[in-house]
């Protein structure tokens, strides 16, 4: 049994092939090319050239309360290392954010934020009502009784002209 290959066939089993890819792979969708990140691609230190400065910036940023401000001079010397054994391309500080005065130890930042009522020491349900002003807590209302019938005392505050 021979099978005769025309021009036709061939024709016929490529465009069956190209709609049984397009169906299966991607449903019709158009797949967008990918494209290479903007400093391009280098190398992982497999051989750990320069493991000792990165681990020396976590242990500065574990000291320092995780501010990297004063540890950019281990990030300058790291990238550095890596230009150096040529495990990415060379480019000069100043393109990757760094300054002349990022060569030495800054002391760490300091955040002033003031204090959570719950890091003051304020407890849901005990605290809900303060002491200063109890005398002046009612529960609320959508009626006022006392406006309405003309006895007891007004608690609601008086309008301001």
């Amino acid at each position: 049994l021979r099978i005769q290959q025309t021009p036709s066939s061939i024709d016929n089993l490529a465009s069956d092939l190209r709609a049984s890819t397009m169906t299966e792979v991607s449903m019709g969708k158009r797949i967008m090319p990918g494209r290479p990140p903007d400093k391009g691609s280098f190398p992982i230190d497999h051989f750990s050239e320069c493991a000792h400065l990165k681990a020396e910036y976590l242990r500065c940023l574990a000291a320092n309360n995780h501010d990297n401000m004063s540890c950019r001079y281990l990030s300058k010397q790291y990238l550095v290392c890596r230009m150096d054994k040529n495990l990415m391309r060379e480019e000069p500080m100043s393109a990757l954010g760094f300054t002349d005065a990022d060569n030495e130890h800054r002391a760490a930042r300091k955040k002033n934020r003031d204090k959570t009522k719950e890091q003051k020491g304020w407890v849901v349900g005990v605290d809900g009502i303060q002491p200063d002003r109890e005398s002046n807590w009612r529960r609320p209302t959508l009626i006022n009784v006392a406006r309405l019938f003309g006895g007891g005392t007004d608690h609601t505050p008086p309008k301001s002209a």
